[in-house]
């Protein structure tokens, strides 16, 4: 059960170059604490000859020690009607230089033909400490420039 303010980022039809790069990017204020609930991300597969064309996304949970730059950014809307209050935190779409690494927190490969869901249980929901960095990254090349759709849902605490 949330006892923070939730809220939800979100894009629709972004072009994902063929590069390296933070699908997103998430920044909390100073002094505000965040916990990521969940994250969806649905590319858009090249179709030949009626057949989907597999390709693994390459995905890091990362944390950064530094902003990237490029991308944009998007503005996060409260979850339930009732919350008016604005977020504090930063998220940003498709950050084409991403900052400085640090620590991986999760990896995988998956396919792009199906949608990717990650949602973290109560346990292992992602934390990002006030004036910290968390990045979905992308880690390889996807080999071609990929329409995409996400969603990451976050709390403020």
């Amino acid at each position: 059960m949330a006892v923070g303010l939730m809220y939800t980022s979100q894009f629709t039809a972004v072009s994902i170059t063929n590069a390296t790069q933070d699908i997103w990017e998430l920044v909390a204020a100073a002094g505000v604490s965040v916990i990521v609930h969940w994250v969806q991300i649905d590319f858009e597969p090249v179709i030949t000859s009626g057949v989907a064309q597999d390709v693994r996304a390459r995905l890091q949970l990362v944390e950064r020690s530094t902003t990237g730059s490029g991308g944009a950014a998007v503005t996060p809307a409260g979850l339930h009607p009732r919350n008016t209050v604005a977020a504090t935190t930063v998220t940003t779409r498709t950050v084409t230089t991403p900052g400085t690494i640090g620590d991986i927190r999760w990896s995988d490969a998956r396919s792009i033909i199906v949608p990717i869901e990650k949602i973290w249980t109560p346990d292992t929901r992602q934390p990002i400490q006030g004036g910290g960095r968390l990045c979905v990254f992308l880690q390889t090349a996807l080999g071609a420039a990929f329409n995409a759709s996400s969603t990451i849902c976050f709390e403020e605490i």
